[in-house]
């Protein structure tokens, strides 16, 4: 039977979108771990050593589709990685509604900041279907730090890269095209999860509606935006997902040169 790392490797797109086979509970190994972040381009930046300890004092948890793991408020505990599933990064309104920012799905690190600042989580984080996540605990993954300290500077070079492509969205919200706003969104989000590629085709499991919460927008707004990115050959749309055929054109389109995130040599 083959492996992840082969499944992945066979995949006609890169790993970030791809659904892992899931395995059950009983059968997450360590391997089958090792085989899922080494597909992540930060994970895979890491000395072995600092790899291996983070995996050393990591565990597992499982979510239900729309269970909670947790909301905004929370105190801090620990760094996540999803590594099966998806989840959505939500604000709340003062009236108790729930806005989407973000749809996070494989691989995807969050939760560094309060390593720094220490202060309660800033989201409320849920599964959109059932996930699979890594945990690092807050005192064993602050245990690692005082070991090796040098892992802070990865860890800071993870939340630049987000801090970047964050003021990347907040200046598009200036724009007056529609179209270049859902450029830069999905362009946002393919940069989360394919740092410094090029010439990629990417498929974002994302729906045009959810692309029109995100941004405040009507969906009839935001699909003729995206018939336009289709009519230029930037993207192609199917049931539920959003391809980028053309990164390298999209990331012209919105001029994104002077905004690349940073990345470890």
């Amino acid at each position: 039977m083959n492996s992840a790392a082969d499944a992945i490797k066979m995949s006609p797109f890169p790993p970030p979108c791809t659904h892992h086979q899931r395995m059950p509970a009983m059968q997450v190994t360590r391997t089958y771990i090792e085989d899922i972040l080494s597909t992540d381009a930060w994970f895979a930046s890491l000395p072995p050593a600092m790899q291996q300890g983070m995996l050393d004092i990591a565990s597992t948890k499982r979510l239900g589709k729309g269970q909670s793991l947790f909301s905004r408020g929370d105190a801090t505990d620990g760094v996540y990685c999803l590594l099966e599933g998806r989840l959505s990064a939500r604000d709340g309104s003062e009236h108790g509604d729930e806005a989407v920012q973000l749809h996070l799905c494989p691989v995807f690190w969050f939760g560094e900041m309060g390593l720094y600042d220490k202060l309660p989580r800033a989201h409320h984080i849920r599964a959109e279907s059932p996930a699979l996540l890594l945990w690092l605990d807050n005192q064993r993954l602050r245990q690692l730090l005082h070991e090796q300290p040098s892992l802070w500077f990865h860890f800071g070079l993870l939340l630049t890269q987000k801090l970047r492509l964050a003021l990347f969205a907040l200046d598009g919200r200036t724009l007056q095209s529609n179209e270049l706003r859902v450029a830069r969104t999905l362009l946002m989000m393919a940069k989360l999860y394919t740092p410094g590629k090029q010439d990629v085709r990417l498929r974002l499991p994302v729906a045009q509606h959810e692309v029109a919460d995100m941004l405040g927008m009507s969906r009839q707004t935001v699909n003729l935006s995206l018939q336009r990115l289709k009519a230029d050959g930037l993207i192609d749309m199917a049931y539920n997902k959003i391809e980028i055929t053309h990164m390298a054109g999209l990331e012209e389109k919105v001029r994104f040169k002077n905004w690349l995130p940073v990345a470890s040599q």
